[in-house]
């Protein structure tokens, strides 16, 4: 598993690979960080990596099985 570092604190993203092609998901910790309460971005940064990332998950659903989680994923868009 890889990691992006936005603001000093690093978040764990994963490359699945989806019938439509392969795409980065990352924690929903991640997303709560990127954006204001009022929903726009904290930074440009913010808004390039979140262009980066297809889908935000708990992170505690980053541990099951590649499979199992793009099933979850697609149950849920």
């Amino acid at each position: 598993m890889e990691n992006i570092k936005f603001k000093g604190v690093e978040y764990p993203i994963l490359q699945l690979n989806f019938p439509f092609g392969e795409r980065i998901i990352s924690t929903e910790k991640l997303n709560d960080n990127l954006m204001n309460t009022d929903g726009t971005y904290v930074s440009e940064i913010a808004r390039l990596i979140d262009e980066k990332i297809f889908y935000f998950i708990d992170e505690e659903n980053l541990s099951l099985p590649k499979d199992d989680l793009i099933r979850l994923i697609l149950s849920e868009i």
